[in-house]
């Protein structure tokens, strides 16, 4: 007979629960205790049961005494039946370009009958924009393994701090998240898998470009400096605010604000500033020359790139011929004597010597202009 039945547990006989069973029942092994309160953990437990013995059994001796009455002790021993629960915890968050180390705030699991250091994580579906890493030593070396991806890693490693995500993938792309998919298990059972998700903070780590054709100014004329000419971008996001500085003047004009009440020399300028009605402009000094230049650093306040914008000057006829040699002629009677440049000379700053030609006025009285020919023959110039 059944008395003080078992707490964590119960006495079948054939498979149905019972108070009392026969010695032919024990026999024939049709006496079975049950445990019935579900997981018990890590740790072997107890329970127990007494059995009295009822007048209508056979006389149990032990050691020659009669005996009434035996209490049964049961041990439960643990198994490995139980999936880990995995927790995805605290926003995990990195800064473009760097790396941050993966905690139990951001990840945890549990497994009732498992050490949680003895977990282990599988990642089935890898982060695009970076990758984790486990920076402690491999099992019998001294080596970080820093920098090399992993595909698996223990709660242990993430308990030690040996876990983190590198954001690697940035030059270009401006990444904001990124995530992974993993799954847990103990050795023998596994967790659903699940979405690690990773915030990507941005952060200025690109170079701005400076994008420019020539400049194309007529001489002693100005031209205005807006974006189909000279622009200027930024792969960071958000944008960065971009800041042209003169680095090298120009050697024959000025870049200028014009202002309502005149211009103004300038040293640097916003890309804001030459987006729309831009004001910003280079004024030629009308000097007699036919190219410019000037240096131009963009930056963003962190990187900066560095130019030189060509400046093509378009000739414009606004010069005066110049007589530079007339020191006349000395000649005999009946002599002839031949004009050369050495005599008389004159010279433009915007025209090419050879193209200037002289305009008689007032002719000799005593005597006679003539043109050499190219077949050598001689004629008169008449005004």
């Amino acid at each position: 007979i059944v008395e003080d039945a078992p707490l964590l547990g119960e006495i079948l006989v054939n498979g149905v629960r019972a108070e009392r069973f026969s010695q032919r029942d024990i026999i024939d092994g049709a006496v079975v205790y049950s445990h019935t309160s579900g997981e018990i953990g890590l740790k072997k437990i107890e329970d127990s049961f007494n059995l009295t013995l009822s007048d209508l059994s056979e006389e149990w001796t032990v050691g020659g005494n009669r005996v009434t009455g035996v209490r049964v002790r049961v041990t439960i021993l643990p198994i490995d039946n139980q999936s880990p629960i995995v927790t995805v915890g605290e926003k995990f968050e990195v800064i473009e370009g760097e790396k941050n180390v993966i905690t139990s705030f951001n990840l945890r699991a549990q497994d009732t009958d498992t050490p949680s250091d003895d977990i282990l994580c599988t990642i089935v579906v890898q982060p695009t924009s970076g990758y984790l890493e486990n920076i402690s030593p491999a099992p019998g070396s001294e080596k970080s393994r820093a920098g090399t991806a992993i595909s698996a890693f223990t709660l242990k490693d993430i308990r030690l701090g040996h876990i983190y995500y590198v954001q690697s993938i940035h030059k270009g792309v401006e990444p904001v998240e990124d995530r992974l998919t993993f799954h847990c298990s103990d050795g023998i059972n596994f967790s659903p898998k699940h979405f690690f998700p990773i915030v990507i903070i941005p952060t200025n780590d690109e170079k701005p470009e400076i994008f420019m054709r020539e400049f194309v100014v007529m001489e002693g004329m100005s031209l205005v400096i807006d974006i189909p000419i000279l622009n200027g971008a930024d792969a960071d996001i958000p944008t960065d605010d971009l800041v042209f500085f003169i680095t090298k003047p120009p050697k024959h004009g000025h870049i200028v604000n014009q202002l309502t009440n005149g211009t103004v020399i300038v040293q640097s300028f916003n890309l804001e500033d030459i987006k729309e009605g831009s004001t910003v402009l280079y004024e030629h000094d009308d000097s007699e020359t036919k190219e410019d230049s000037f240096e131009i650093k963009l930056t963003d306040g962190k990187h900066s790139v560095v130019k030189t914008v060509l400046i093509m000057i378009i000739p414009v006829d606004d010069e005066t011929p110049r007589m530079t040699i007339n020191d006349g002629l000395e000649i005999e009677i009946e002599e002839t004597k031949l004009i050369t440049n050495k005599v008389l000379k004159a010279t433009d700053l915007d025209s090419e010597d050879k193209t200037l030609t002289y305009i008689i006025r007032y002719g000799p009285g005593q005597g006679l202009l003539q043109r050499r020919l190219p077949n050598g023959g001689l004629e008169n110039i008449t005004i």
